[in-house]
């Protein structure tokens, strides 16, 4: 009969849910910072909006800006196809 014993799997476990970590907060920056630079600017109340809110294991990109909803619809000239679909697209193209 053949034992195979494998130890320090809690240590992996624990240095790899930090590599995760440090990975999603790299992604949620680059997410914020690409939506604040793809919003259009009139007098840059929108662009201010741009935060970063995070719960138990949850991290979000948020702006409570009452018009934003217009903005993402197109209803800018400088941004006439929204602000989140060109951010998640830019986004998806890097490689990390």
């Amino acid at each position: 009969m053949l034992t195979i014993s494998v130890q320090g799997t809690r240590r992996s476990m624990r240095s790899l849910e930090r590599e995760k970590e440090k990975l999603m907060t790299r992604v949620i920056d680059d997410i914020k910072t690409v939506a604040v630079q793809k919003t259009p600017i009139d007098q840059g109340q929108a662009r201010r909006g741009w935060r970063l809110e995070s719960a138990f294991r949850e991290k979000r990109v948020v702006n409570r800006v009452p018009y934003i909803d217009l903005l993402e619809k197109g209803r800018s000239k400088q941004a006439p196809k929204g602000i989140l679909g060109p951010t998640v697209r830019e986004i998806m193209r890097r490689k990390y």
